[in-house]
C-alpha cells in the first residue's frame, strides 16, 4: 500500500516500530513537518495494531505538555470498505534519541533532561494515563536542549491492569509482567531504568532479562548479580541511590510519584554542584556495551518466545498468547 496523501509529501522514513513505519511527511499547505506513523492491514490479527494506534490517539490528544509529543489526527484507511490499515498525524521532533551513539552529555544536563520528561510524566498520570514503556530510544533530545517523549503505544489507564504483559525487556516493572495494577511507580521504574541505562550503559535487572546471554562467554558461571550490580559503582552516591530507589522490585519500595523523583533529581544536582571537581562524568552511549538478545527467567514465557522478544529492534513486545507458552 503506498503511502499517497492527499496535500502532503512524504519527506524521508524515519523509524520502524512494532509492525509499523514512520514517516516525516510536509504539508504542503502550510510548509509545517509531521511525523506519520503508518499501520497496515494485511490479515485478520493485523487490526490489533490499529486498535493500539486509536489508544494512542486518544492518550495523546488528552495530554497537553511541552513534553509530550503532540498528536492531532488518525485517519482510518480503507478500501472497498475493507479496513487496509491506519495513520498517526503527530509532532515532529528533530531531536537525537538517548539511544543513539552519539549522544554525549555532562551528568549534571542528563539529570535536567530526566528532571523535564518526569514533568510530563506527572501530566500524563494526572490526565490519568501510565507511560508504561520508557526507555531511551523514546526520549528524544533537541539541538536546543529540550526533550520529548515520544510512542504512547503502550500507555494504558492509572490504576488498571493490562490483560497482556506488554513492555520493553530491560526497562519493565515487576508488576507489569505479573499483570498487576500499573501507576506511577511503574514509570518511576521505567525512568530510574533508562537512567540507568543512559550513564552506565548496562541495564537493571528487570523480571525478563535475568539470564546471562550464552553469547557472552566471557561471562559464563557467574552469577547475574556479580555482573551487573557494580554498574553504579563509579557514580555519585546521590545518583547511584536514586536509581536504587526508582528501581526497586515493589512498588512500595520505590519513589512514590514524579514529583518525589524530581525532587531527589534536583537534589542529586545540587549535591553535585556543590562537589569539588573530580572530572566530569560524561555520558557517551558510544561506549555502552552491545549486549546479545537476552532469555527470560520468567516462568510463564518460553525461552524462544522471549528470545523472539529481546531480538526485535527496539526490545518492545506483546504478548498476546502468555498463557499458552509452554
Amino acid at each position: 500500500m503506498p503511502l499517497d496523501i492527499p496535500n502532503y509529501r512524504v519527506l524521508e522514513k524515519i523509524g520502524v516500530g512494532a509492525e509499523s513505519s514512520i514517516y516525516r511527511a510536509r504539508c504542503m499547505r502550510t510548509g509545517k513537518d509531521y511525523a506519520l506513523k503508518l499501520v497496515k492491514v494485511s490479515k485478520p490479527e493485523d487490526t490489533s495494531f490499529v486498535e493500539l494506534l486509536r489508544a494512542e490517539h486518544v492518550i495523546g490528544s488528552s495530554v497537553d505538555h511541552p513534553v509530550i509529543r503532540k498528536v492531532f489526527e488518525l485517519r482510518i484507511l480503507r478500501r472497498r470498505l475493507r479496513l487496509r490499515g491506519a495513520i498517526l498525524f503527530m509532532e515532529y521532533v528533530d531531536g537525537t534519541p538517548m539511544s543513539d551513539k552519539s549522544f554525549k552529555q555532562p551528568l549534571d544536563e542528563l539529570l535536567r533532561l530526566f528532571s523535564e520528561v518526569a514533568t510530563g510524566l506527572h501530566a500524563m498520570h494526572r490526565a490519568g494515563w501510565v507511560h508504561a514503556d520508557l526507555k531511551p530510544n523514546n526520549m528524544l533530545v533537541t539541538p536546543d536542549g529540550a526533550v520529548k517523549l515520544i510512542d504512547l503505544g503502550q500507555s494504558s489507564r492509572i490504576h488498571e491492569a493490562k490483560a497482556r504483559i506488554q513492555g520493553t525487556i530491560d526497562y519493565i516493572a515487576p508488576e507489569q509482567v505479573q499483570r498487576g495494577v500499573l501507576d506511577a511507580r511503574t514509570d518511576v521504574f521505567g525512568l530510574g531504568a533508562a537512567l540507568h541505562r543512559v550513564v552506565t550503559g548496562k541495564p537493571v535487572l528487570t523480571e525478563m532479562n535475568q539470564t546471562v546471554s550464552v553469547y557472552s562467554q566471557g561471562l559464563v558461571g557467574k552469577r547475574v548479580s556479580q555482573i551487573r550490580e557494580p554498574a553504579t559503582r563509579d557514580l555519585p552516591p546521590a545518583v547511584a541511590r536514586l536509581i536504587d530507589d526508582c528501581c526497586q522490585g515493589s512498588p512500595e519500595d520505590r519513589i512514590t510519584d514524579m514529583p518525589s523523583l524530581i525532587e531527589r533529581l534536583h537534589l542529586a544536582r545540587t549535591i553535585l554542584a556543590k562537589q569539588p571537581p573530580a572530572g566530569s562524568l560524561e555520558v557517551d552511549m558510544a561506549a555502552a556495551d552491545a549486549r546479545p538478545p537476552q532469555t527470560s527467567a520468567h516462568d510463564t514465557l518460553s525461552d524462544s518466545v522471549a528470545a523472539e522478544a529481546a531480538a526485535e529492534g527496539d526490545g518492545s513486545f506483546d504478548l498476546a498468547d502468555l498463557d499458552s507458552a509452554d
